[in-house]
């Protein structure tokens, strides 16, 4: 099986093009509109037809002077998703019923719909005219410190990063956690014993763990433009078992640990958004890997006191390394989708006369809002990485397969299922997510994966 995964940038291009002439984002708080059960939309100035993602965006954009005159005012109603005229709709004010910026109303076409739900849920039914009048004495709903309320659907799975972008001020830190665990070995896309390594190689690897933990931030300069800046702390241990002669005697096994820690490789990514609309919207992920993480990592073997480590054991990869690709996204009511191409390409050869092969990724992903406050979802995810290009000399590459550039890269094929919890009004976000390899095919003899673990959390600060 060959994972095709080219140009898929440029397709994700097209689609935004084709759908440029789309519904814009909020006329107010110029957030994406995400759920089109509280949608409004109005005639602004001259004539412009302009969208809102919430009825209390509406209200607030006609108290403010930057616009001439706003007419023609419509509002969805909650039961048939139709627009209705916002002036003879009735609203209800309920908890139940949470709308996107928090204000909490929904419309109706009639009275008695409105107070048939506020029977159900509670809450207070307004006309419009008292629905102002409540808007010029309170600032509920404002969102003139942009924090934006969107429900768990609005985020991709915790295991993707640079999925959304911010209003312009708009700051969010993240806090995330990765483990991998591996164990046995695999040549190609088969499964290999130790007796089949030993015939070439010293050092069988028997399994081996990947923790990582990775702090994010994300500023907002502009409502076009996001910038990322991603620092993660990383630990790696490999267990192996050498086959050893000692003294021309029969061959003996020998287990022994190997491990590395420290920062890894610092990355900054900016988000430039090229389409929003009602129901999808696309940007570009461009930005540069950083050389933080060390690449001379060093520790004991029953061969040698003091022994550099292998390629996979290293902590970042020693090259400036340049990133982009895209992200596409849609959204129907309570179910979301998104597609993410990432190219990773390395660029020039590190201090140890080597570099790690260019790396292409594919995720696609689709979830379902549960609630207001949860969600869950389901992720497909493919790579495809090249070969190590040179070699560091200082490692010999017929003592352990992780040792021999030619066992590195291969394509990878993994599902994920996962769960998104909003909380604190929708300013801190928590994801977990588990993965399991469906397909791996290697370059050579390289270690087989026996599952993924995502977890984090994010926190909206404005």
């Amino acid at each position: 099986m060959k994972i095709k995964i080219c140009f898929l940038t440029l397709l994700f291009g097209l689609i935004a093009l084709n759908n440029s002439l789309a519904q814009s984002s909020c006329a107010y708080c110029k957030m994406d509109i995400k759920d089109e059960r509280f949608r409004a939309q109005a005639l602004v100035g001259t004539g412009t037809d302009v969208h809102y993602d919430a009825i209390e965006c509406l209200i607030n954009h006609l108290k403010t002077s930057e616009v001439d005159h706003i007419k023609d005012m419509k509002v969805t109603d909650y039961h048939s998703g139709q627009l209705i005229e916002a002036e003879k709709a009735y609203y209800l004010k309920s908890k139940a019923v949470p709308s996107p910026m928090g204000a909490n109303l929904s419309a109706y076409s009639t009275e008695s719909a409105a107070r048939e739900v506020s029977e159900k849920n509670g809450g207070d039914v307004l006309s419009w005219n008292e629905l102002k009048q409540r808007f010029a004495n309170s600032k509920f709903g404002a969102v003139q410190d942009h924090s934006h309320h969107h429900g768990p659907g609005h985020y991709a799975p915790i295991g993707i990063m640079g999925d959304h972008l911010h209003p312009k001020g708009g700051l969010m830190v993240s806090l995330r956690y990765m483990y991998m665990s591996m164990a046995g070995n695999r040549e190609g896309n088969n499964q290999i014993t130790d007796e089949a390594i030993y015939q070439r190689f010293m050092v069988a690897p028997q399994q081996m763990s990947m923790q990582m933990y990775m702090l994010g931030l994300m500023y907002a300069p502009d409502d076009r433009i996001t910038l990322m800046l991603m620092q993660n702390l990383a630990r790696r241990d490999m267990d192996l078992t050498a086959r050893m002669v000692m003294n021309g005697g029969m061959p003996m096994l020998r287990d022994f640990n190997t491990s590395s820690s420290g920062l890894g490789d610092l990355k900054l990514v900016a988000l430039y958004g090229i389409h929003s609309a009602a129901r999808s919207s696309f940007h570009l992920n461009l930005g540069l890997n950083l050389p933080v993480g060390t690449i001379d990592n060093r520790d004991a073997t029953p061969m040698n006191p003091d022994a550099k480590l292998p390629y996979a054991m290293q902590l970042g990869s020693g090259t400036f390394d340049l990133i982009f690709g895209g992200t596409l996204k849609g959204n129907s009511n309570r179910i979301s989708w998104g597609i993410q191409q990432l190219n990773t390409i390395r660029t020039g050869t590190n201090k140890e006369d080597y570099r790690f092969g260019n790396l292409h990724e594919l995720h696609a992903w689709t979830s379902y809002e549960i609630s207001g406050k949860l969600s869950s979802s389901l992720r497909i995810s493919g790579s495809t990485e090249g070969s190590i290009s040179g070699a560091d000399p200082e490692l010999n590459p017929i003592m352990v397969t992780t040792t021999d550039p030619d066992n590195y890269g291969g394509e990878l094929l993994r599902g994920s299922l996962g769960v998104t919890v909003c909380a604190a009004n929708s300013k801190l976000v928590i994801g977990g997510e588990v993965g399991l390899p469906l397909y791996q095919n290697y370059n050579g003899i390289f270690m087989d994966e026996e599952f993924l673990i995502n977890a984090g959390i994010r926190y909206i600060i404005l």
